[in-house]
């Protein structure tokens, strides 16, 4: 009888085992599909942005092409800094309209906006972790409508005034990247790459 025991003492062990392997497997297949899902999410943010980044430019570059087939190439320099956003047939349902100078921080992720006192489009990052930008506080990019000029004057700079107007350009104000992984400050202070605080 105690042959018996030992037996089903050992079997319940190893199922005890075996489940807790299973659990663990299954944890781990869930952190790499939830990884992957974030990844996936912010790939859509991406290409969104760069989509409608995209249909802006187009429009402006309609809206150039038939003020330079009317004859109204000075009309270019009156469009520097305006609302490309009007132009579009049906702005995005992720369009706020015309804001004057708003705090980013207080605007949700992953909305657009026209800054009336800058005179940029803005879009305010949803995925901040995923997003490189020179710009301090909240994860934004910044687009403006610019003048394409030739450089008529041969000094290796677009002068107003001085350079033909060829156009009307959508722009980023400054560079920014989209990253494939996070970079998360305690991860970081893990590895030692930030120091601590005293």
């Amino acid at each position: 009888m105690s042959n018996k025991r030992r037996l089903t003492r050992s079997c319940r062990g190893g199922s005890l085992l075996e489940t807790l392997l299973v659990l663990v497997m299954v944890a781990v297949l869930v952190l790499v599909a939830l990884d992957r899902f974030m990844v996936l999410r912010v790939e859509a943010e991406r290409v969104a942005m760069a989509g409608v980044v995209q249909a802006l430019r187009v429009a402006v570059l309609e809206r150039a092409l038939h003020g330079m087939a009317s004859g109204k190439r000075r009309n270019a320099s009156e469009l520097q800094g305006s609302n490309p956003m009007v132009w579009l047939d049906r702005p995005p349902m992720n369009y706020l309209g015309e804001l004057s100078g708003p705090d980013p921080a207080n605007i949700p992720g992953g909305q657009w906006y026209f800054d009336s006192a800058s005179q940029l489009l803005v879009y305010r990052v949803d995925y901040e972790s995923y997003f490189d930008s020179l710009l301090p506080g909240a994860a934004r990019a910044r687009f403006k409508v610019d003048l394409a000029s030739a450089d008529t004057d041969r000094d290796g700079r677009s002068e107003t005034g001085m350079d033909e107007v060829q156009g009307l350009a959508v722009e980023a104000v400054e560079p920014y990247t989209w990253r494939r992984h996070p970079v998360s400050l305690s991860a970081l202070k893990i590895w030692g790459v930030l120091g601590t605080s005293p």
